[in-house]
């Protein structure tokens, strides 16, 4: 691919002509962040059940009769 001196001269130009992009995440992440105002929409989860202990050994809750 070839490439003449005028086409890249133009090219240079009209990069130098374009506006910078104004500053986006970065300028924000160097101001900082503030917390956002949010409320509680739906209503609090009741706690779940307790969990019954695990049996004191390895079956203890299995009754095989044959």
């Amino acid at each position: 691919m070839q490439i003449s001196a005028q086409t890249l001269l133009a090219s240079q130009q009209a990069a130098a002509v374009q506006p910078r992009p104004a500053p986006g995440f970065s300028a924000a992440l160097e101001k900082g962040f503030e917390p956002l105002p949010l409320k509680q929409a739906a209503p609090p989860r009741e706690p779940a059940p307790a969990q019954p202990a695990p049996p004191a050994r390895l079956g203890g809750m299995i009754d095989i009769k044959v």
